[in-house]
């Protein structure tokens, strides 16, 4: 993981080691894929986007949600508004990467998310929000403070932009989107 220091910075690279959960951590010493590597200098050296199509099992979520992170936790940490957007064709989706996402921005200071599905409570109690952290749990919560990293489908994000109730999503994140994340892009149409 050393040998990505001229895409990720050190502080990044480090924290992301500490990660106490083996199927999270990403240690110091594992050698990236090669189209990990392309992936990630393509996305924040060259500035460019990309498809990445590969074998289950061969780190296709590391190719882009690791350059996500960096460049959140770079420019934008502690900040209020969504900078990227995770679009997923079912909520199982969505739900499979939650785990993941939590140990990531919990090693990395001052990068939040959110799920926004059908599931997702209107409100939930403080202790509750609390303890999820740095997962925002509630529309409610979502709504006051809109994280960095929104996960959603669809059809929610066809709901965020047009419902009243979600008004201050938008206005709290206007001008912060950077990056929109499509994983399973062939399942979309239309």
């Amino acid at each position: 993981f050393r040998e990505t220091t001229n895409v990720f910075q050190e502080e990044f690279i480090n924290a992301l080691a500490t990660i106490k959960d083996e199927d999270f951590q990403f240690p110091i010493d594992r050698k990236p894929y090669k189209h990990q590597l392309k992936s990630w200098e393509t996305l924040l050296n060259h500035k460019k986007s990309i498809a990445v199509t590969t074998g289950t099992g061969s780190g296709k979520t590391e190719c882009f949600m690791l350059p996500v992170l960096h460049d959140i936790h770079k420019n934008y940490k502690n900040k209020e508004g969504i900078n990227a957007i995770f679009l997923y064709p079912l909520n199982a989706l969505i739900g499979s990467q939650r785990k993941r996402m939590h140990a990531w921005c919990s090693a990395l200071d001052g990068v939040r998310y959110g799920l926004l599905t059908g599931d997702t409570a209107n409100n939930a109690n403080y202790q509750d929000e609390q303890k999820a952290f740095p997962e925002l749990i509630s529309r409610d919560q979502i709504r006051k403070s809109p994280p960095q990293i929104l996960f959603t489908n669809p059809t929610m994000l066809e709901y965020m932009l047009v419902r009243n109730a979600d008004v201050p999503i938008l206005e709290k994140s206007e001008g912060t989107l950077r990056w929109i994340l499509l994983d399973e892009a062939h399942t979309l149409t239309g």
